[in-house]
């Protein structure tokens, strides 16, 4: 039976207990952290980009409130997110214009999907995060946990007992991880 589609803001409340739902919400927000990676990826590698807006979209879920609008929500914690990786790099960033105002307008947010591209979107989603789960260490997880929990690095290397170099440290070998899970999902 076809299922109507979810609002972001429902999908948002049921991504909090359903890794379904989760997956559904970040593949529809891929394409916006798609497009903020290609506007920031002059000051860094779009990949790395890339991941650090779907730990954003990841940390927004648990944080947002049902009476926020989450498209607005998502944007500001995928922008806010990239703007500080790109500042960590020590590269310089331009700020946006309010892209999902700009991509709805375009009509580039609501992408035409069918039944199959999304339960097939899910699925690798799903087998993604499995596959990236299963490369980290238990280290790397607490680490993960405590950014995907909103810390900077050095609330998560406080609250680990660790510097904030092994937090940095940690977060690009897990970047690398999901990386190289991508690229063979992507190769496969």
């Amino acid at each position: 039976m076809l299922e109507t589609q979810r609002s972001d803001e429902i999908l948002a409340e049921q991504a909090k207990s359903s890794v379904e739902a989760e997956g559904e919400l970040l593949a529809r927000y891929l394409p916006l952290i798609r497009y903020y990676a290609g506007r920031f990826s002059g000051c860094c590698d779009a990949e790395d980009l890339v991941q650090e807006g779907l730990i954003a979209l990841l940390y927004a879920i648990p944080q947002f409130e049902p009476s926020q609008r989450f498209a607005a929500f998502a944007q500001v914690c995928i922008a806010n997110r990239m703007r500080s990786f790109v500042r960590r790099e020590s590269k310089a960033a331009e700020p946006t214009e309010d892209l999902v105002q700009k991509l709805e307008a375009d009509g580039t947010l609501v992408e035409t999907e069918t039944p199959e591209s999304i339960f097939l979107e899910k699925e690798n989603y799903t087998h993604c995060r499995m596959q990236v789960m299963a490369k980290l260490s238990d280290r790397e997880w607490e680490i993960l946990q405590c950014i995907l929990d909103g810390a900077s690095y050095e609330e998560a290397a406080g609250r680990l007992g660790t510097t904030r170099k092994s937090v940095d440290n940690a977060m690009q070998r897990i970047r690398r991880k999901m990386r190289a899970v991508r690229s063979s999902e992507n190769s496969g």
